[in-house]
């Protein structure tokens, strides 16, 4: 007869000090974003075409590298290193780009790469082959864009 499974109770976690040490710092991390974040916000309404703004590390929303020297332009599509502003500013790539985080709309050919476990240089091929269709963004990547190459199907979302 095969025994029934018992009904286990997890008992509350009881936080050490440590713990809630480090959970009051990390809020006061996310506190700090969010009026960071807040005032970029409170400034584009003021520049609605958005400014340029020291790079400091962070990532273009465009084509995910860190911009670690000179600035980078933020709008109200996001943080963007300067060569994808110029991409955008000349309508190589659209806009609403940088905010498709999830790949749903397009892919740098670097991303596309990693997820599809081919070299770089492979997708390039394709792309000078007109198998795949690229939109380069200058002195970057490739952006593969999914109506561009409706063939790739759930290549792109991986």
């Amino acid at each position: 007869m095969p025994k029934a499974p018992k009904k286990t109770e997890q008992k509350p976690h009881e936080f050490t000090e440590e713990e809630l040490r480090r959970l009051v710092g990390f809020f006061d991390v996310l506190i700090e974003m969010d009026m960071k974040q807040k005032k970029l916000c409170k400034r584009l309404e003021a520049e609605p075409k958005g400014f340029a703004m020291p790079g400091e590390g962070r990532d273009c929303s465009l084509c995910e590298r860190g911009v670690y020297e000179g600035d980078g332009w933020f709008d109200k599509w996001g943080f963007k290193c300067s060569n994808c502003q110029d991409a955008v500013n000349k309508r190589k790539v659209p806009a609403s780009l940088c905010i498709d985080h999830k790949h749903e709309k397009a892919i740098p050919d670097t991303t596309l790469a990693m997820k599809l476990d081919v070299k770089v240089h492979t997708l390039r091929k394709y792309i000078r082959e007109g198998k795949i269709v690229g939109r380069r963004i200058p002195n970057g990547p490739y952006m593969i864009l999914r109506k561009d190459n409706p063939n790739l199907g759930e290549a792109i979302n991986g």
